[in-house]
C-alpha cells in the first residue's frame, strides 16, 4: 500500500545519500581520490556480486509488489556487472537511509553498479540519475583529454619552424607596449636621419624604385652653337645629343654620379654631379675644339639673307650655322687628304664641297630650294615637259612631246608633293568627228614615271585637294541633252582610284575652297531641283550650301564667296556656312584663286593693279595681305617651292619665262624661258 506521507520529511537523508553516490563515482574514475570511508577500499573492483536480499528504505518510495532476481557473474574478459538474484523489500520508513550490504565487503562497490541496482530495485529518482550521468561524463572527458595531451607530447618531437619563431617574436613584441613604443621611436628617428642626410635619402628613394630624369645641352666653345651626336654618359647610360645639342636621360637612379661628355676632335669633359628628385636640368656644357677647323658662310639663294641651322657634316663630324650663317666644322684630321663636306638644310638642296686639308679660308655657299620647277618648252619643236632647279642647274627632260599636242595644254603641280597633272592631246586620239581627245596624265617628278588617268572630249582641271586631283570630264560622243554629260571626279594618286562626286548636263560653276569642292549643277535636263552643293574630295560630308540654283560663283576673299542667283546676289561665308543678301551686284567680280603654302600659314593669290600683275601672300592667322611682287606682264600660274619661296610667270612681247622669288625679299631670279600654257584661273563650260 502506497505511503501518504509528504516527501519533504525525508529530503535531508536523500541529499546525504546523493552526496555519497557522487563521492564514490569520483573515486571510481580517479583512484588517487582519498576514500572518506576507510572501510571501503579505493579502486574499481573487477566484480561486484549481490546475492543476499537487501532491504532499501527511502522516504516516499513507491512499492509495486513486483519481484526480480539479480545475480552477479564473474568473467575474465568482461567488466563487472550487477546481477539481480533476490527480491528487494522496500519499506517507507521516515528518517531511515537507503542501505545496501554487499556480499563481498572486501571489494569496492562501483557507483555505476549501485545506481543500476537502485534503478533495478525500482527506486526511480530522475535527479539522482541525471547528476550521476553528468559527473561521470565530465570526469571521463577530463581524464581522456589529459591522456590525449600526454600522448601528444610524447609523440610531438618537432622543433618550431622559422616562420613560427618569427610569428612568436612579433606576437611577444606586439603585446609588449614598451617594445612597440621604442620601435616606433627608432623608426621615426631613422626616417628623419635618412631624409636629412643626402646619401641616406637617395639610397632610400632608390630602394623604393624612385627614378629621375636629366638633360644637358652641349655647345661648341668656339662658336657657341649646339653640337650634334655628342656622347653623354650618366649612371652607365650613353645618350647622343640631338640637332639642338640636347641629351636627355629618363628613369635613372638618384644620387652622386659622374658626367662624361665625349666627341672626336674635342677635349672630353668629366664632372661629378648629383641627381636629385625631379627633372635635373644640368645646364650647358662647352666642348673645346682640338681638331682642325673649316669655316663656311651660307645664305639664301633668292633673298641673299644668312641662313640659321644649316648643317655641315664630314664623316662623324658636324656643326650648325649661327644666326649670321657662319659654320665652323671641327674635324679630327691627321693627314693631308682632301676633306669632303656636305651642307644641308630643311627644304634646301644638298651641297657637296671638296676642300684641301690645309685650306682654312671661309667658303661661301648660296642655298637653293630642293623642289624642282616643272615647265613646258617647245625648243625642240614639240611640247616637252622639263624639270629644273631654280638656279638653272640640273635641267632634265621628263616627258617628251608627241607632236600632236595643242597649245591649250595645262600643267598643275601638287602644292607639296613631287607630282604634276598634265592635260594635253598627246595621245593623238580622235572622236568620230575627228576631234582630238584630251588626256589626263599624272607625272611623278621623283622618277619621271607617268600614269594615264582619263581620256575624254575635254578634261578641265579644278585644283588639288589634299592628295586628290579634282577635275571635270566632258564625255565624248554623247548627246548635248544627256543629263550626265559632265562628270565631276576626284582622283586619288596614292590608290589610283577615281570617285565621281556629281554629274550634270553641265555645271554652272565648280571651285575648290577651304578643303571643300563647291559645285553648282545646271537645271537643264534635270528633273530634280538643283542647288549649290559642297563635298569633301573623297565624297564624304556632302551637303547643300545654298538652296537655290547658282548661276555664277566668285571667290572675293579667302573666307567668302559671292553668289549670283538670277538677278540677286549673296555673300556666302566659307567658315560659318551662312549667307547674306547683298543690295546689288558687287563692283568687283574678279574671282581669286588662292594657293596655300605647305605649312598652311600663307595663301598666294594674283591681282591686277595699274596694268601690272601683283602677287600677294595672305596671312591666314592675321587676316592680312603682303605684297610679294609687282611687275608688268606678271601672271599665273604661281606655285610654292617651299614655305618661303615661290614661282611665277612673266609674259610680255620680249619673253615668256618663269621666275622665282622669296617672301623674305630679294630680287626675282629667272629660271628658264618657257612656253605659255593655260592656268586654272576660272571655270568655263560649253
Amino acid at each position: 500500500m502506497k505511503s501518504k506521507k509528504p516527501t519533504e520529511d525525508v529530503a535531508p537523508d536523500a541529499d546525504q545519500d546523493l552526496q555519497k553516490v557522487e563521492d564514490k563515482v569520483r573515486r571510481m574514475l580517479d583512484p588517487s581520490e582519498p576514500d572518506p570511508e576507510p572501510g571501503i577500499p579505493s579502486g574499481l573492483p573487477s566484480e561486484i556480486k549481490i546475492s543476499e536480499p537487501q532491504t532499501i528504505t527511502a522516504p516516499e518510495l513507491k512499492t509495486n509488489n513486483k519481484s526480480s532476481n539479480t545475480g552477479a557473474q564473474n568473467s575474465d574478459e568482461q567488466p563487472a556487472e550487477i546481477t539481480k538474484s533476490e527480491p528487494v523489500d522496500t519499506k517507507q520508513t521516515k528518517g531511515e537511509p537507503i542501505s545496501a550490504e554487499p556480499k563481498n565487503t572486501g571489494e569496492n562497490e562501483s557507483l555505476a553498479q549501485a545506481a543500476k541496482s537502485v534503478d533495478e530495485s525500482e527506486t526511480e529518482d530522475p535527479a539522482t540519475e541525471q547528476a550521476v550521468s553528468e559527473i561521470a561524463r565530465q570526469e571521463s572527458d577530463a581524464l581522456l583529454a589529459a591522456e590525449d595531451s600526454e600522448i601528444a607530447k610524447a609523440f610531438d618531437n618537432k622543433q618550431p619552424t622559422l616562420i613560427g619563431r618569427i610569428k612568436s617574436f612579433f606576437s611577444r613584441w606586439w603585446h609588449n607596449p614598451l617594445a612597440r613604443r621604442l620601435t616606433v621611436a627608432l623608426l621615426i628617428i631613422g626616417l628623419a636621419a635618412s631624409i636629412t642626410v643626402p646619401t641616406s635619402r637617395y639610397f632610400l628613394l632608390n630602394s623604393f624604385g624612385v627614378r629621375s630624369s636629366a638633360s644637358i645641352k652641349v655647345l661648341d666653345q668656339s662658336t657657341r652653337q649646339p653640337l650634334k651626336n655628342v656622347q653623354v654618359g650618366l649612371r652607365g647610360e650613353r645618350v647622343l645629343t640631338d640637332n639642338d645639342g640636347i641629351a636627355r636621360f629618363n628613369k635613372i637612379k638618384l644620387g652622386a654620379t659622374e658626367l662624361v661628355i665625349e666627341k672626336r676632335a674635342f677635349a672630353p669633359v668629366k664632372q661629378k654631379v648629383v641627381l636629385g628628385w625631379g627633372s635635373n636640368p644640368l645646364g650647358d656644357r662647352d666642348l673645346t675644339p682640338v681638331g682642325s677647323q673649316y669655316a663656311f658662310s651660307v645664305s639664301d639663294y633668292l633673298s641673299g639673307k644668312p641662313l640659321n641651322k644649316i648643317e655641315a657634316t664630314s664623316g662623324d663630324a658636324d656643326a650648325f650655322s649661327d644666326e649670321n650663317g657662319k659654320i665652323k666644322l671641327t674635324i679630327d684630321k691627321t693627314d693631308d687628304t682632301p676633306v669632303e663636306v656636305k651642307i644641308t638644310g630643311q627644304d634646301l638642296r644638298e651641297e657637296t664641297l671638296t676642300i684641301d686639308a690645309n685650306d682654312k679660308s671661309e667658303h661661301t655657299l648660296a642655298m637653293v630650294p630642293n623642289r624642282k620647277h616643272v615647265f613646258i618648252s617647245k625648243r625642240s619643236g614639240k611640247y616637252d615637259v622639263y624639270k629644273i632647279d631654280v638656279d638653272g642647274k640640273n635641267e632634265e627632260l621628263v616627258l617628251a612631246g608627241t607632236g600632236s599636242e595643242r597649245d591649250d595644254m595645262i600643267l598643275l603641280p601638287h602644292p607639296t608633293k613631287e607630282l604634276v597633272a598634265l592635260v594635253s592631246t598627246r595621245g593623238n586620239v580622235r572622236n568620230r568627228d575627228r576631234y582630238l581627245l584630251s588626256k589626263l596624265t599624272i607625272i611623278d617628278l621623283s622618277d619621271n614615271s607617268t600614269v594615264e588617268v582619263a581620256q575624254s572630249e575635254r578634261v578641265q582641271l579644278i585644283d588639288w585637294a589634299g592628295n586628290r586631283l579634282v577635275y571635270v570630264q566632258i564625255a565624248d560622243g554623247t548627246s548635248a541633252a544627256d543629263p550626265k554629260r559632265h562628270r565631276l571626279i576626284s582622283y586619288d594618286q596614292d590608290t589610283d582610284e577615281s570617285t565621281e562626286l556629281s554629274s550634270s548636263n553641265f555645271f554652272n560653276d565648280v571651285m575648290v575652297a577651304r578643303g571643300y569642292v563647291f559645285f553648282a549643277p545646271s537645271s537643264v535636263y534635270q528633273t530634280d531641283k538643283v542647288s549649290l552643293y559642297k563635298v569633301r574630295a573623297d565624297g564624304s560630308a556632302s551637303q547643300i550650301a545654298f538652296a537655290d540654283e547658282i548661276w555664277n560663283m566668285y571667290r572675293t576673299s579667302y573666307n567668302s564667296l559671292t553668289l549670283s542667283v538670277g538677278q540677286d546676289w549673296y555673300e556666302y561665308g566659307l567658315t560659318g556656312n551662312s549667307s547674306n543678301k547683298l543690295p546689288g551686284e558687287p563692283a568687283n567680280l574678279r574671282s581669286r584663286l588662292y594657293t596655300d603654302s605647305p605649312n598652311g600659314e600663307y595663301s598666294l593669290w594674283l591681282d591686277q593693279r595699274d596694268g601690272k600683275g601683283v602677287i600677294l601672300a595672305y596671312d591666314i592667322k592675321d587676316n592680312s595681305d603682303q605684297e610679294i611682287q609687282n611687275q608688268s606682264g606678271l601672271k599665273g600660274p604661281i606655285r610654292w617651292l617651299n614655305n618661303n619661296s615661290l614661282v611665277f610667270r612673266i609674259g610680255t612681247e620680249q619673253e615668256t619665262a618663269d621666275y622665282a622669288v622669296s617672301l623674305n625679299g630679294g630680287d626675282p631670279k629667272k629660271i628658264r624661258d618657257v612656253t605659255a600654257t593655260a592656268d586654272i584661273n576660272g571655270w568655263y563650260y560649253y
